[in-house]
């Protein structure tokens, strides 16, 4: 959707401002139907400036946002101006084009934030196919601390909705298994494979 051309890392004058059209966008996500591609394409773009990245690294946590300023949209045009951040250009900068597209469309359908972050974490691991990580770190990745407090509740309202949505609407099938030290689950190791 973006010229790529405009993503050079090393240009100390990286364009940060792109035109989307929905053409564009339709292409990206043809089931959302042309009749409806404009609208799609403005509030995929709302979503967008409200979402945070989420940077982790081992001694620091950081959350940047997509979009500096907001959007400026052309009615009647199709077409949609957005300005990436400062900090989020050296990211874009690194993705690869074709990767891109693919993940987009697999989650493009999914409604739950918990369900995209996870459907993240699980393709970091994508060649293994498997991926284990602590209660603790979960909920801090999902930025749920301080709610759902048992693990029963965190199960039942993030971790089974997530699952279930990811398995009914993205490229993955994934199964689960907790971890328990004594009674309590310290662990989940998340098996998957791509459909």
């Amino acid at each position: 959707m973006c010229d790529k051309t405009k993503l050079n890392p090393k240009d100390a004058n990286i364009n940060k401002t792109f035109q989307i059209t929905s053409q564009e966008f339709l292409n990206a996500f043809p089931n959302i139907g042309k009749k409806h591609a404009e609208e799609r394409l403005q509030e995929a773009v709302d979503k967008l400036a409200e979402r945070w990245i989420h940077v982790y690294s081992d001694d620091e946590k950081r959350r940047i946002r997509w979009i500096q300023e907001e959007a400026k949209y052309f009615n009647g045009e199709g077409k949609v101006e957005i300005v990436f951040s400062d900090s989020i250009m050296p990211y874009l900068t690194q993705l690869k084009g074709q990767f891109t597209s693919i993940i987009l469309k697999n989650i493009s359908s999914l409604k739950s934030n918990y369900s995209i972050r996870i459907y993240e974490l699980l393709m970091q691991f994508k060649i293994i196919g498997s991926r284990t990580i602590t209660v603790t770190k979960l909920r801090s990745i999902l930025e749920v601390e301080d709610k759902y407090k048992t693990f029963k509740s965190f199960n039942q309202w993030v971790i089974q909705p997530s699952i279930k949505e990811l398995n009914e609407k993205s490229n993955l099938t994934i199964t689960i298994q907790t971890i328990k030290i004594g009674r309590n689950v310290k662990s989940l190791q998340f098996n998957f494979k791509e459909n």
